[in-house]
């Protein structure tokens, strides 16, 4: 496995235990995050298979599940 298919499935399943965790749905978040069910779905397994999601994805699940990602921009 490829090093950016590897943080693609770390990422996937930093997000997955966390809603496990939370007993959170995919679609509870989707809505938190103003995305529909199928792209957040979508995402999730673009994640799972080894690629990236768009960056906005990531830093809005990061923010609203209070997890690190790793994507940490001072702004």
């Amino acid at each position: 496995m490829k090093e950016k298919e590897k943080i693609a499935t770390d990422i996937y399943s930093k997000i997955n235990i966390t809603l496990k965790r939370e007993k959170l749905s995919q679609k509870v978040i989707a809505s938190k995050i103003n995305m529909t069910p199928q792209t957040f779905s979508d995402n999730m397994t673009r994640l799972a298979n080894g690629s990236f999601p768009k960056l906005d994805f990531l830093i809005d699940i990061q923010r609203e599940l209070k997890i690190d990602l790793g994507l940490n921009f001072n702004h």
